[in-house]
């Protein structure tokens, strides 16, 4: 008769393996499908997460015209997941080979419309499980005219993800930056708001935090401190060169960073594989950004 591990048992080796590996416990609260789900995504002791969820403020932008490309791109580079709406993971499903899933559940206002904030809930966690993803992220902006609803929004999503076990990673985004998130205006960031923005979500009954990168390790550091579930950079806007944006990450993750959710930084890239294979060097084996270029063949 075959014996599987019990509960108790897998919580006390996602103890010893944090505490080995010097990380954060995967889990902020009781042992349930969330160890399991969230485990998965940082099987390899962090998370690189490929996000291909743009086209629902954007529309088709340069390099995501064939979502299937850039998730061929990812599984063959070395991620462990997508971020992408139910309807998109449906579609590439079979492409997916080795990697998780992570659904988009809001969103609803467009690059056309007055406010890239006015977000509503578009699919239930049940239907991103049925779409067959292991986790879901919604967002949190933080100072926003609109704050008191988003995160009443984020708390729902919270909510219902505590009932099915599934992670949730609350995308968390200070004001100063949303117009820069979304593809105009210069970016201009305040370390101590990220740290804000990502204890909030925490707070909210986040798994862990999608978030930036402060701009130093010092004040990531600080970041990590205030907020005791994983963390993981995100991309922004591609960046005019692709050696500083991994240098960027590279810092990120020394300073504590548990993985990274990278788009357009990827897909615009003139070769996608590539950089996700020199994003997974950094990300995964902890490298250097000139190491991990000369890997992936750009150097």
């Amino acid at each position: 008769m075959a014996v599987y591990p019990s509960y108790p048992f897998l919580f006390f080796c996602s103890l010893t393996f944090s505490a080995k590996q010097n990380r954060k416990p995967l889990f902020s609260h009781h042992v349930s499908g969330k160890v399991i789900r969230l485990s998965r995504l940082q099987k390899r002791g962090r998370a690189l997460i490929v996000a291909i969820d743009h086209g629902l403020k954007a529309g088709p932008l340069k390099g995501l015209e064939d979502p299937r490309a850039v998730v061929k791109a990812a599984r063959d580079g070395g991620a462990d997941a997508i971020l992408a709406t139910p309807p998109v993971i449906e579609y590439v499903c079979r492409e997916l080979g080795s990697l998780y899933a992570v659904a988009r559940v809001d969103g609803g206002s467009t690059s056309f419309g007055p406010d890239p904030t006015q977000d509503s809930i578009l699919y239930s966690v049940a239907e991103a499980v049925r779409a067959g993803a292991d986790a879901v992220v919604a967002f949190g902006y933080v100072g926003t005219p609109h704050e008191r609803e988003q995160l009443a929004k984020l708390a729902a999503v919270a909510s219902e993800c505590r009932k099915l076990g599934v992670p949730l990673i609350a995308e968390m985004l200070p004001a100063e930056v949303v117009v820069h998130h979304f593809g105009g205006g210069e970016r201009v960031l305040k370390p101590e708001s990220v740290a804000v923005a990502a204890r909030v979500g925490w707070e909210l009954g986040a798994d862990a935090v999608k978030t930036y990168y402060t701009g130093d390790p010092e004040s990531f550091r600080k970041v990590v401190k205030g907020c005791p579930i994983p963390i993981y950079v995100l991309g922004g806007p591609a960046a005019s060169g692709f050696f500083s944006f991994l240098k960027q990450v590279e810092e990120a993750v020394r300073a504590g960073a548990q993985g990274a959710v990278i788009g357009r930084n990827v897909w615009q890239h003139p070769d996608p594989f590539k950089a996700v294979k020199a994003l997974s060097a950094v990300v995964h084996e902890g490298v250097s950004a000139e190491d991990a270029m000369r890997r992936a063949g750009l150097a």
